[in-house]
């Protein structure tokens, strides 16, 4: 057997011999550039830097592949895209977490969660856990399989529900995202490409444009910035790329008419957005891409949906240590909303902003440490690798979840049949 370079070993009658590492597979869901992508590809590096132990990664081709091959751990690509439960993805996970002899999979969001959870714990006795980042609770997951949630309400509910679970917020590489690890031309650089002079005040938003959780408050950012415009001399910049670019782009084509001058800028994907974000004087986003604009020091406005839009600061960190860097607001005036609190920043004294830096970066540093989150996983992994699924609540659940799964498909089949003859959905 190999035995990783660091492994510890153990001495059994005098002699010196290597303990096992415990092995890990980890299945992000997709290979798009997003937050919970990026942070399962974080998580398994430092992981993998851990003596005791051995991340492999199962993923699709994609984006993300480039930055999964410069971490010190065996990548296992694939074709599959289906939605779960996907025949070919679950023999898949099944079959490689037994060639690897993995003491668990750890899988990222719900599809390859329930996937895993048929090719590896039902079929296999592997031990599966699941990390939900995404800001919807996943009801119909298996009640038995443990569930690691990224943020306190959505770990409290579970816990009522009396599901295995554990709190780990996304984490943020905190010696990535140092404002001292980005070289000031590059940040320069990056402020003039977005048309941003020194007397401009530039608002930068980073992340996936989806319909889902994003567009909405996107296209409300850039029809305040064709606002704002006529106030002060701004400048929106979108870094990022995704399904919902066609819609943004007009919302940044209307807001430029409005504005009578080019106020939006789209940039596309960016492969290492640091000096976009540090180029700044505001940053607009959500979850881990809200953290990383707080660790590198920059004033954050938080993104949620129906109308919500918020301040990173004192006032506010309540809320989002209990919810995550997200809000969901009632759907009213988000326009008003949004350009209340972007003004508050670009309004605020230089020392104002400077102590909002300050705040943001002590805060990730405090709380949202990839070492420390390292630290816990492994001890989460742990436990859960000890617990393997009997034969009688694998079938048991097995059983179950086809029905939770039928039910499913149910719902959302009635949702889009309703949407597409413009009746109200059923909820």
């Amino acid at each position: 057997m190999t035995v990783a370079v660091g492994t510890p070993t153990a001495t059994v009658t005098g002699q010196s011999s290597p303990v096992r590492p415990l092995r890990v597979l980890v299945a992000p869901h997709h290979s798009e550039i997003g937050g919970s992508q990026l942070s399962a590809l974080e998580l398994a590096g430092a992981l993998s830097r851990r003596p005791g132990v051995e991340v492999s990664l199962y993923l699709p081709d994609g984006e993300i592949v480039e930055r999964a091959r410069s971490l010190d751990v065996e990548l296992h690509l694939t074709t599959v895209r289906e939605s779960a439960p996907s025949p070919a993805r679950i023999r898949e996970v099944g079959h490689l977490a037994r060639r690897l002899e993995v003491d668990l999979v750890h899988a990222y969001e719900w599809a390859p969660t329930i996937d895993a959870a048929y090719g590896a714990a039902w079929r296999h006795g592997i031990p599966v856990l699941s990390t939900i980042l995404s800001m919807d609770y996943p009801y119909f997951l298996p009640p038995t399989i443990p569930v690691i949630m990224g943020t306190r309400a959505l770990y409290e509910q579970a816990v009522e529900e009396r599901r295995p679970a554990y709190l780990l917020e996304p984490p943020i590489d905190t010696e990535l995202f140092d404002a001292a690890a980005v070289a000031p031309e590059d940040v320069a650089l990056a402020r003039a490409e977005c048309g941003a002079d020194a007397s401009a005040v530039l608002i930068v938003v980073v992340g996936r444009l989806a319909a889902r959780l994003k567009l909405e408050g996107l296209l409300t950012l850039a029809a305040a910035a064709g606002v704002l415009a006529e106030e002060a001399p701004v400048q929106l910049a979108i870094v990022g790329d995704g399904p919902a670019r066609a819609e943004v782009a007009a919302a940044a084509a209307e807001a430029n008419r409005v504005a009578g001058r080019e106020v939006v800028r789209l940039f596309g994907n960016r492969s290492d957005p640091r000096a976009f974000y540090l180029a700044a004087d505001v940053v607009v986003g959500m979850g881990s891409s809200a953290l990383r604009a707080l660790a590198l020091g920059r004033p954050v406005v938080v993104q949620g949906e129906g109308g919500f839009w918020s301040v990173a600061d004192e006032t506010s960190a309540a809320h989002f240590d209990q919810h995550g860097w997200f809000g969901v607001g009632d759907g009213v005036d988000a326009l008003g909303r949004c350009l209340t609190e972007l003004r508050r920043v670009i309004h605020a004294t230089p020392a104002h902003r400077a102590a909002s830096g300050s705040f943001g970066r002590a805060i990730v540093e405090r709380g949202y440490s990839l070492r420390a989150a390292a630290e816990m996983l492994e001890d989460i992994y742990r436990d859960v690798a000890a617990a393997s699924p009997t034969a009688r609540q694998r079938w048991r659940d097995a059983t179950a979840q086809s029905w939770e799964l039928a039910k499913f498909r149910t719902v959302r089949r009635l949702q889009r049949m309703h949407l597409r003859s413009g009746a109200e959905a059923p909820s």
